[in-house]
């Protein structure tokens, strides 16, 4: 006993010595605390808003959410693919052109934003909801586009410089800081105006913190990371041309998965019920909760990933995503497996009896979560490859044979049929894109292989 003991933690050891390990645990622990500050928020903002005015403020976040569905630049995961390239190659001048081309395309997005609410904004609201007030809202609301790039680029800067500890801590700063202003405003207002209001007063405070944490990190790393001066600079010099295409890509690919899990909502709310639509998306949702065991692994790949690229160390880019599948892949099994298993108990208890009939289709997503926790390491893989033209082929592949099964299982069994049809546009996507990645990496390792005995 003891010696297996002892082995256990000589294995625990060496475990926590990785630091992709270590970066991981703390980014789920971080995600974990957000979550909890997301929730305590979420009630306050429900409970102290009461009905009526939380109506109209989420209204206000559908007409935003509609509104941002025209932006199409990608930058999210765009810029983090770049500046962790940038980082890990030690190209200061790319990861300022790069940070620069992100504020330029930021503010674009706020400008057409404020240009189609300001002047139409009351108006739409009023047509579609008989509140004029909601388009009012949303006008004080999109001030909130001009400053929360800054406070997502220093994020993904933090990522990128693989300094998750700080990453971490600052993002659970800004939510707590957002959930106390929301807090203040149900107080001393209890409207959904000092709600908005709050929500802008959290976004510009926001920005200032980041400007102070990227000092502070620029000191930590001189040579990598520009000077805010740098950036500024570059502002007025960066062409978007080499950018822009990488993000409009990448943000068609993020649009033609979602059709993924809306087609089959789609077709059963035209051939079946509104409340086999309604078991269904609550399925989908329901499988959210066990998906968050992924998002420190995510995370830490879609920066660990680009890095290697950047550095162009091929080897070390395959041996570390080898290393990572081989766990992912038992892991996304045993958790689905898992919650497939205890969704007969837990959504009588979560949602209450009305849901029951949702629960064959959770059993069944429990394909689709095994399958997206797999597959989703290989979105960064592909994108520091820069094969989006081919991934793009691949979605709508996937899209064009995987819809005449959905048909078919949708007419024959209704909201299961409905899951079963999110399956198969998964499993044919994520297995074309292996199919279309993997390839690549090992042509790249056998390359360098070749190019290294030149080189000596």
């Amino acid at each position: 006993m003891r010696n297996a003991l002892q082995r256990a933690r000589r294995w625990l050891g060496q475990l926590l010595a990785i630091k992709f390990v270590r970066d991981t645990i703390a980014l789920q622990a971080g995600n974990l605390f957000g979550i909890a500050v997301g929730v305590v928020a979420s009630i306050i903002l429900v409970r102290g808003l009461g009905s009526a005015q939380y109506g109209l403020y989420s209204l206000m976040l559908t007409m935003y959410g509609l509104l941002m569905t025209l932006n199409l630049t990608g930058l999210g995961p765009s810029a983090t693919t770049q500046i962790s390239e940038a980082v890990a190659a030690g190209n200061r001048a790319e990861t300022a052109r790069v940070m620069a081309y992100y504020l330029q395309m930021s503010a674009g997005v706020a400008l057409v934003a404020t240009a189609l609410a300001l002047p139409f904004g009351p108006a739409v609201a009023a047509r579609s909801y008989d509140e004029r007030s909601i388009g009012v809202l949303l006008q004080i609301y999109i001030v909130t586009l001009f400053f929360t790039p800054v406070q997502n680029l220093v994020l993904t800067i933090l990522k990128s410089t693989r300094s998750m500890q700080a990453f971490t801590v600052f993002e659970n700063v800004t939510a707590v800081l957002d959930a106390l202003l929301i807090l203040g405003a149900i107080l001393l207002d209890g409207t959904a105006w000092g709600v908005v209001i709050a929500r802008v007063l959290g976004a510009v405070a926001g920005a200032l913190l980041s400007l102070g944490v990227y000092a502070w990190l620029q000191r930590r790393h001189p040579v990598t990371l520009p000077a805010l001066g740098e950036v500024a600079r570059a502002l007025r010099t960066t062409s978007p041309r080499p950018y822009w295409r990488f993000g409009f890509q990448l943000a068609l690919d993020k649009n033609i998965s979602q059709l993924y899990t809306l087609l089959p909502l789609q077709m059963l709310g035209m051939w079946a019920t509104p409340q086999a639509a309604g078991y269904l998306r609550m399925a989908l949702s329901a499988l959210e909760r066990p998906a968050l065991f992924f998002s420190g692994i995510l995370v830490n790949m879609s920066v660990q990933v680009p890095a290697d690229y950047g550095r162009r160390d091929y080897v070390r880019l395959r041996a570390n995503f080898l290393r990572v599948l081989r766990w992912i892949i038992p892991l996304s099994i045993a958790v689905f497996g898992t919650f497939s298993l205890l969704a007969p108990l837990l959504v009588p208890l979560v949602y209450g009896e009305d849901y029951r009939p949702a629960v064959p289709a959770i059993i069944v997503l429990g394909v689709y979560g095994t399958v997206t926790g797999i597959g989703g390491i290989f979105g960064p893989l592909y994108r520091s490859l820069r094969i989006m033209r081919e991934i793009l082929l691949v979605k709508v592949a996937a899209l064009a044979v995987a819809s005449l099964p959905a048909i078919v299982l949708i007419r024959a069994w209704d909201t299961v049929g409905g899951a079963w049809s999110i399956n198969v546009y998964y499993i044919v996507s994520v297995a074309l894109t292996i199919a279309v990645t993997w390839p690549r990496v090992g042509a790249l390792v056998r390359q360098a292989a070749q190019e290294a005995p030149a080189s000596r």
